[in-house]
Parts: C-alpha cells; structure tokens; sequence
C-alpha cells in the first residue's frame, strides 16, 4: 500500500517509531538496530512493508529498498512471518542475512531469537537458488565486469574461509580498487591488512 514513509522521528517505542509524516503519526516496526540509530527530530525516510491482518493494519520499515526486498523474500520462506523478519533483520544486516543463505550457515541464522536449526534450514533451503555472491559484495557498487567480479568472489569466499565475518569481508572489499590486473594474492594480501 504505501512504497515509503519521509517524515520526523516523534518518539521511539520499544520495537517501533512513530514517524510523523504531516502531523499523522505512524507507528512503523524496524529492526532494532536501526531504531537505536534514531533520535527524536531526525527526518527519515522508511521503505515499508504492509501487513493487513483481520484485526490490524501494520507497517514494517527499513532504511532502504534492499533492505525491503530481502525482508520480503525472508517473509515468503513458509514459517517465517513478518516478526519473524524483522527478528532476524535485528540481528544482522542484509549481506550477513545474504552470506549465510550463499554459504548455507545455519548457525548463524540460528543466531536470530525464534529461529531454531530447522527454521534455518528452511530459509536456506527456499533462498539458496535466489543469492548471488555479487548480491553481497557489490551492494555498494554499480559497476564491475565480469572479471572483477569474479576475482572479488574468490577473494570473499576465501576470507570467509579463513573466518572472517560476512560483514567484516564485505566491508573490507568495498574499499579496495580491482583492475583488469590485480592478482588474487596480492588482492587477499591487502585485504587482510585492513582486517
């Protein structure tokens, strides 16, 4: 129903904001990590999710669309619904979410409250076929060949390896530059002295 949200911050409430968008207050569930980003009077802008249930109206929202898009894949995954979602969400961000669904790590999906082994399992077995490893690791870039960005695959699949968080290698390949001639070795090399 509504695309996004764009209004101030009125006040927070355990698992929701109230966003004031022209002086209608809606109350919106995120993820706890961004609602403890959230001051009152800042002005934010939330991509929402609607769920219409017998006896409720309620909006899920998060700070941008990728966000959203992987809520609602996690949502369509039998058993999981929209508390769950967020719950998970909470927990991690989009590329960890992403990087145990690629590497089928269902302990660390584990990791979200009200997700056991199986439910796990289940997420991983519904999404595997729908993430790409350039999902993850190009979500803060528009650009690559195909070449860079097979070389930035095997580069966060062997820093994964050595147990590097989805997250913390992600972070680390966005702030490196590839070109047609960087090796693997010398491209890893680098990458762990930002580690």
């Amino acid at each position: 129903m509504y695309a996004y949200l764009k209004g101030t911050v009125s006040y927070t409430e355990p698992d929701a904001v109230i966003l004031d968008v022209n002086d209608i207050g809606y109350r919106v569930y995120v993820p706890n990590t961004l609602l403890a980003a959230l001051n009152v009077g800042d002005m934010i802008t939330l991509y929402t999710y609607t769920c219409v249930r017998e006896d409720a109206f309620i909006l899920y929202g998060f700070e941008s669309r990728d966000d959203l898009e992987l809520y609602k894949m996690l949502i369509n995954v039998s058993g999981i619904g929209p508390k769950m979602g967020i719950s998970i969400l909470s927990v991690m961000d989009a590329n960890d979410v992403r990087s145990a669904i690629m590497l089928q790590d269902a302990k660390l999906l584990s990791s979200a409250p009200g997700i056991g082994s199986k439910t796990a399992g289940r997420i991983i077995l519904e999404l595997k076929d729908r993430i790409k490893p350039e999902d993850i690791i190009f979500a803060d870039h528009s650009t690559g060949n195909d070449a860079h960005m097979g070389i930035r695959a095997e580069a966060y699949e062997a820093l994964i390896g050595l147990g590097i968080s989805p997250s913390k290698a992600n972070t680390a390949l966005n702030s490196v530059t590839i070109n047609e001639d960087t090796k693997i070795e010398t491209l890893l090399k680098q990458l762990l002295t930002k580690l």
